[in-house]
C-alpha cells in the first residue's frame, strides 16, 4: 500500500511538472545571483519550499507562487512570512512595482513561461533554473527568441544542475539562466512590436543568405551581413532594424 501511495504521488507530480529541488547548495546558489536590491521577489513553483527558506533570510519581501494546493497550504504553514498565491505560473499577475524574480521552472513549460516573463516590464533580473539545453540555448544566442528579445535584455548562463539535484529525478540535466534588463535598450519599448515583426520576417524569409533574405524582407541591400540569420550578434540586429525601418 505504501508503495501504491508513492507511485500515486509522483504521477500526481510530473502531471504538474514538478521536479522539486533538493539540493540546498543550487538553492543558496541560486538566491546568490540576486542583485542585493531592497525590491520584492516573486518566486515561481515554489515547490517544497527549497529556494524559499533562502529568501526568507534575506529581508525582502517574498511572494510565492504554487500551483499544487498541498504544497502552497505547506509553504503559508512554514513560512507565514512569504504571501502565497496559488494557481499556475503562466496565469500569475505580476506586480506593476519593481521586483525580482527567481525560479524551479517545469521543463515542460520553460519556453511559453520565458516568453511570458520577457513580455512584463515591472522585473529588473530573473534566475532561472531551467532544462540544461533551453539554458544553454538561450545564453548562446543565435534563436530567433534570442534576437527578438535581446535588444531589451540579456541572458546569460550560470552554471548547469545535475539531474540527481531534483526529485523525482528527470531525465536531464537543469541550467541556471539569469535574465538581466537592459539599462539602455537597443530598441525602444514601443517598437518592440515592429521590431519583433521584422526579427520573425528575416528568420523566416526566403533567400540564399541572410543578405538575399534582407533584400527581399526590406527591398534593400545591406552589405557585410553573415551567412544566415542566427550569425547575426544582438547589436548588429538592432543596426539592420534602423538601417532598413
Amino acid at each position: 500500500m505504501p508503495t501504491r501511495r508513492r507511485s500515486a504521488r509522483d504521477r500526481a507530480r510530473r502531471e504538474l511538472g514538478q521536479n522539486f529541488l533538493v539540493d540546498r547548495g543550487v538553492a543558496r546558489r541560486l538566491v546568490g545571483l540576486l542583485e542585493p536590491a531592497p525590491v520584492p521577489i516573486v518566486e515561481l513553483g515554489a515547490g517544497r519550499g527549497a529556494i524559499t527558506r533562502h529568501l526568507v533570510h534575506s529581508g525582502r519581501r517574498v511572494t510565492a507562487v504554487e500551483l499544487d494546493p498541498r504544497w502552497a497550504d505547506a509553504l503559508r504553514v512554514a513560512y507565514p512570512q512569504v504571501s502565497v498565491v496559488r494557481c499556475d505560473m503562466l496565469d500569475f499577475r505580476f506586480p506593476a512595482a519593481p521586483h525580482s524574480v527567481i525560479g524551479n521552472l517545469p521543463f515542460g513549460i520553460t519556453t511559453s513561461m520565458t516568453r511570458r516573463l520577457l513580455d512584463e516590464r515591472s522585473w529588473s533580473e530573473a534566475v532561472l533554473l531551467v532544462q540544461w539545453d533551453v539554458a544553454r540555448k538561450r545564453a548562446a544566442g543565435g534563436s530567433q527568441l534570442n534576437a527578438q528579445w535581446a535588444p531589451w535584455y540579456e541572458f546569460g548562463l550560470c552554471g548547469r544542475v545535475p539531474a540527481r539535484s531534483f526529485r523525482p529525478v528527470p531525465a536531464v540535466d537543469g541550467g541556471i539562466l539569469k535574465l538581466q534588463r537592459r539599462a539602455d535598450p537597443l530598441v525602444p519599448w514601443r517598437e518592440k512590436q515592429r521590431y519583433q515583426r521584422f526579427v520573425e520576417a528575416v528568420f523566416t524569409g526566403r533567400g540564399r543568405g541572410l543578405a538575399e533574405i534582407v533584400r527581399n524582407v526590406t527591398g534593400r541591400r545591406v552589405p557585410n551581413l553573415p551567412a544566415l540569420p542566427k550569425d547575426l550578434p544582438v547589436e548588429a540586429w538592432a543596426r539592420l532594424y534602423a538601417g532598413t525601418s
